[in-house]
This record gives C-alpha cells, structure tokens and sequence, in this order.
C-alpha cells in the first residue's frame, strides 16, 4: 500500500505540466490559423480589386466604342 502512495504523487506533478504545454501548444496552433485567415482575407480582397479594376477597364472601353458610334452617326447625319 505505501508504493501505490508514493506514485500518486508523482503523476499528479507529472500531469500539471501538460496543461501548460496543450495550451501553448494550442496557442500557437490558434496563432497560425489567425496568420492563415489574415493572408486569405488579403488575397481575397486584392483578388476583388483586380476585378473591379478589370470592369472598370471594360466599361471604359465599351464607353469609348460608343462615343465613337455616336461621332460617327452625327458626321453620317450631317453629310
């Protein structure tokens, strides 16, 4: 009876250090997560950006083409 005493204690000290290690653990594994999310986030609005860019291009265009059209029409008129 006296060994089985003798070894509680000593996983009872064992077993507190490991919930300090699975939270630091833990923390860093939430730390790289939060990284990742950030970097996702970011390439998702640059990805946005570009597109809204691409559009503002194409209407810018396509106005263009249509201001042409419209001179064109007017000289056609006036002949």
């Amino acid at each position: 009876m006296a060994s089985k005493q003798r070894d509680r204690p000593a996983v009872q000290a064992d077993s507190g250090a490991n919930p300090t290690r699975w939270l630091s653990v833990g923390g860093g594994v939430a730390l790289v997560l939060a990284a990742l999310a950030v970097l996702l986030a970011w390439q998702h609005a640059s990805d946005e950006r570009r597109s809204a860019e691409d559009v503002k291009a194409r209407v810018a265009a396509e106005m263009n083409r249509i201001e042409a059209e419209a001179a064109r029409i007017e000289r056609e008129a006036g002949k």
